[in-house]
């Protein structure tokens, strides 16, 4: 999935529930504030209108004052017959009506109600033949004032409230005029000969409140007289209440003399409520997606892009550091691809060079050559590969770690006189030019000029860089195994591989330290060689055309029969004298040798089996293995399976191994030996004397026979060092608790010494040679053990061959 996607998948519900939270705060908290500045607002605007219409209440009071103070109405009420006084008091109360300060408030009406509730004087006259007009409100107000009059009681208030027809909130103020008193005189306003002046002016503003509040929904105002003054005083208006439930708020408010009630429903702000969510909703989703838009353009153009980038360049250039190129950026995709350039150059080291030597590793070096291989090299170039000859003394003297030292020194060594030995010369030298080619082998590309030789160049290198060299106080003359092959050798490409192994596998065999420069040249024909024998042995596999040879194997003592050792033989290689010390290394190399050695173990069981039914063969029977079958995890199972095919006691098989082999030990290959043990099977030593195997060896890792070397055999006559050599094996198998069998026996001397020294087994081509399966069938038959010995007397043989025997041994 990209990582843009990841990135609003993760980040997209994270900031929905951010929005989500913030909006709801956001629209509670909108809401409550638009809810508290209405409320705030219709709080200012019924103080105001009420403040306004304090004033203007006063204004009245301060009207009816003035014209009841005035002489036209004084002269009125005391002369109300005059026809006079009241067309004046008419024109007075017009013209104070008509002053700018009071009509700029609204239209005004002064009534006057005689003693005897008759309105004597009214400016309500819209037309002038009508008659003189009240408004009812006003006149239902007075005929209670006028009958509470006239029951002597005194005025209880001043001024009313009323909404008018045409539904304009007026006031009128009321003031009760005796005719023979002043009018600030109130002490006898209980006579009955009283006059009533009412003026009567609009409450403006409150007016257009109520026009503009109840024309709302869901918003109810209401106005009425205030009768409670006495906690009032002087302040012009107070807060009387605030009742707030769920789906009201009813707010009543208080003047001298009026209270004002303001319900709200809840539904007023519904549809504010609705536009605070919408906006809300808008603003969230337009917020939402500018952060989203402004994220991913940063992601993509600050992070993806680069990526994607660094991503392509990795595809191109894949793991080679040329297609790369540091960056200077301080980003974090720069680090990242600094980062990966680093990484890759240690894992390119790590992979192309040994960890040890610093050296380039065997695959690094095979690319190299194969490189160089395509382009043009010089006619003059060679292939040196060297090997450190008993390197595993080393390490066994003293320690790995000395090992490592000497393997890090030698490379140093080889790496600073070829660098000196090419650049004197003129030619390039890099770092894959020399490589660790394996656990102790070093190889290199060499080029030399037409005036030298390689054979002296070599010597001069191998004499500096076997110079002694000392690590950890030790110091070491070390020998080394020299291959030379040029790369004009025709062929080069597929032989130089395996050229390499013989060359130094023979370097190695030499005995004289000035004969270990071995030049590919000469093992070309041995390559071929081994070429023709491993096709043959091929063919030979798929139709098994092979053949077994018996070579018997005699008590030392009695000379009787004891068992037989299996030979291989391939008729097809007789041709080319390819006998079985040069066919099965062949065999072994090319991994056909399991399937040899399951056939010789198959053919030889099969042979025993009809040996010991048919022939009454009472012996043992010997069979030699490859090596690598201790390797081989499935090997004891093959031979049991064998065994039980041919129903074969395995107590009578005895399989050979090589010394060599035995001391190359492992895990894996005592594990094989004990498995092998574990059938029944018996195991012999073979070659021993080869190998030098530890007592400690065969003591923990036990056998029942030790073949001792035809190389030591060989010279017992006349060598008195090989005689006490064969003296200590001889001692040795025996206080281990094994056979000591004496092969390649040729003379008879070397037999007496053999049965003088308690040798148990021997076997050589002076009793007999290797004889086919029907050859060996007549010779059990026709052996006869006393025959032999009368035959090899003492007084049959060479006298001086005895003598010599008998004295050394003596």
């Amino acid at each position: 999935m990209p990582i843009l996607k990841k990135l609003y998948l993760v980040l997209l519900p994270i900031l929905l529930f951010i929005f989500t939270l913030a909006g709801t705060v956001f629209y509670h908290f909108a809401s409550n504030h638009t809810k508290q500045m209405y409320f705030d607002k219709v709080q200012s605007d019924v103080n105001t209108a009420l403040v306004a219409a304090e004033y203007e209440q006063l204004g009245l009071s301060l009207l009816i004052k003035d014209i009841g103070s005035s002489l036209p109405f004084l002269r009125y009420i005391q002369s109300p017959r005059d026809s006079t006084s009241l067309p004046r008091l008419e024109k007075r109360v017009f013209h104070i009506l008509n002053q700018p300060h009071i009509s700029q408030f609204g239209q005004h009406h002064i009534y006057v109600v005689d003693p005897k509730f008759k309105l004597t004087l009214s400016t309500l006259k819209p037309d002038p033949i009508e008659g003189l007009k009240i408004p009812d409100s006003i006149y239902e107000k007075i005929f209670d004032i006028y009958t509470s009059l006239t029951n002597n009681n005194t005025l209880s208030y001043q001024g009313f409230s009323y909404l008018s027809v045409g539904g304009e909130l007026r006031y009128a103020y009321v003031q009760v005029i005796d005719s023979y008193k002043h009018s600030t005189d109130k002490s006898e306003t209980h006579r009955s000969n009283k006059y009533i002046l009412i003026a009567d002016g609009p409450l403006k503003q409150l007016s257009n409140l109520l026009i503009k509040y109840n024309d709302q929904r869901h918003v109810q105002l209401s106005i009425e007289p205030s009768y409670d003054v006495s906690n009032i005083k002087n302040t012009q208006f107070v807060i009387k209440s605030i009742n707030q439930t769920k789906g009201n708020i009813n707010v009543q408010m208080r003047s001298r003399h009026l209270h004002a009630q303001i319900n709200i429903q809840e539904q007023k702000f519904n549809r504010d409520k609705a536009v605070i969510a919408r906006y809300t909703l808008f603003g969230s989703l337009t917020t939402l997606s500018i952060i989203m838009l402004i994220l991913d353009l940063i992601v993509r153009y600050q992070l993806v892009r680069p990526l994607k980038d660094l991503l392509h360049e990795i595809s191109i250039g894949g793991h080679k550091l040329r297609y790369f190129k540091r960056s200077s950026g301080q980003s974090e995709i720069d680090s990242i691809k600094n980062a990966y350039i680093d990484s890759l150059t240690e894992l390119k080291f790590e992979a192309e060079f040994d960890q040890l030597t610093k050296l380039a590793n065997r695959r690094s070096f095979i690319r190299h050559l194969t490189i160089r291989l395509k382009s043009s090299m010089s006619p003059r170039c060679f292939l040196v590969c060297w090997d450190i000859i008993d390197f595993r003394k080393i390490n066994d003297l003293y320690g790995a770690k000395v090992g490592d030292s000497v393997l890090i020194s030698l490379a140093t060594a080889i790496r600073k006189t070829l660098q000196d030995q090419q650049s004197s010369l003129g030619f390039s030298y890099n770092d894959y030019s020399l490589a660790r080619f394996g656990g102790n082998q070093f190889i290199a590309i060499l080029e030399i000029d037409e005036h030298q030789r390689i054979n002296e160049e070599i010597e001069n290198i191998n004499n500096a860089i076997t110079g002694t060299t000392f690590l950890d106080y030790y110091g070491f003359r070390l020998s080394l195994a020299t291959g030379v092959l040029p790369v004009n050798t025709p062929k080069f490409k597929e032989v130089w591989y395996r050229c390499i192994d013989e060359m130094l596998t023979k370097a190695k065999s030499h005995s004289d330290d000035n004969s270990r420069i071995v030049y590919g040249e000469e093992l070309l024909h041995t390559l071929e060689r081994h070429d023709v024998i491993e096709k043959k042995l091929l063919e030979c596999c798929e139709n098994d055309h092979f053949e077994l040879r018996f070579m018997p194997i005699f008590n030392a003592q009695t000379l009787n029969i004891d068992g037989a050792e299996c030979l291989i033989r391939c008729p097809s290689l007789s041709d080319i004298e390819a006998g079985p010390d040069e066919f099965i290394p062949v065999a072994e190399k090319s991994n056909l040798i399991s399937r040899i050695d399951m056939w010789v173990i198959t053919t030889a069981i099969k042979s025993y089996k009809e040996l010991s039914e048919i022939h009454n063969y009472k012996g043992s029977l010997s069979i030699n293995i490859s090596a690598m079958e201790l390797y081989n995890r499935n090997f004891s199972d093959n031979i049991a399976k064998v065994l039980e095919r041919y129903q074969v006691p395995s107590d009578n098989i005895t399989i050979e191994i090589t010394e060599t082999s035995y001391v190359k030990s492992n895990k894996l290959t005592v594990q094989t030996i004990e498995s092998l043990r574990e059938l029944g099977l018996k195991v012999s030593l073979d070659d021993f004397g080869t190998g030098y195997t530890a007592f400690n060896q065969l003591l923990h890792y036990p056998i029942d026979e030790l073949k001792i070397d035809k190389s030591f055999i060989n010279n017992i006559v006349e060598h008195k060092a090989d005689r006490k050599m064969v003296d200590l094996m001889i001692n040795l198998g025996h206080s281990s608790g094994t056979l000591v069998v004496g092969e390649g026996v040729e003379s008879i001397g070397q037999y007496q010494y053999l049965k003088e020294a308690n040798c148990d087994l021997i076997q050589g081509y002076l009793f007999c040679k290797p004889l086919t399966y029907l050859q060996f069938i007549d010779f059990i038959r026709n052996h006869d053990a006393q025959a032999v010995l009368k035959t090899h007397t003492i007084s049959d043989t060479d006298p001086d061959e005895i003598i010599i025997a008998l004295t050394n041994k003596g």
